[in-house]
């Protein structure tokens, strides 16, 4: 089955506080894209190096978003990146892709 994104994590980090959640969710939804962006510049550069900056950085999303199996890929391409491997680009973005998807739905 494949993984979704959820807002388990979220719920948790905010222990009720309807505000709190709503401010973090509020960042989330401005960061991401901004960093996918980034992400495709330095890829289009290839600046590999930074792209795994890139990948490190959203992983603290993918994680917030329940991404068990998405974080463990995450961590796999930006080691790959490191050495120059970017076999991984393809399904990196189909996670990002799903998380853009889910925040525009929330």
């Amino acid at each position: 089955m494949p993984e979704k994104p959820s807002l388990d994590t979220i719920n948790k980090i905010a222990s009720g506080d309807n505000e709190f959640e709503k401010r973090l969710l509020s960042i989330i939804k401005r960061e991401l894209p901004q960093e996918i962006e980034q992400l495709n510049e330095n890829f289009a550069a290839s600046n590999y190096i930074k792209v795994a900056e890139n990948v490190h950085k959203l992983n603290h999303k993918i994680n917030i978003f329940g991404l068990e199996q998405g974080s463990r890929k995450a961590v796999k391409f930006e080691n790959e990146l490191r050495s120059g491997n970017i076999e991984m680009k393809s399904e990196f973005d189909a996670i990002l892709e799903k998380m853009t998807q889910f925040i525009n739905t929330i």
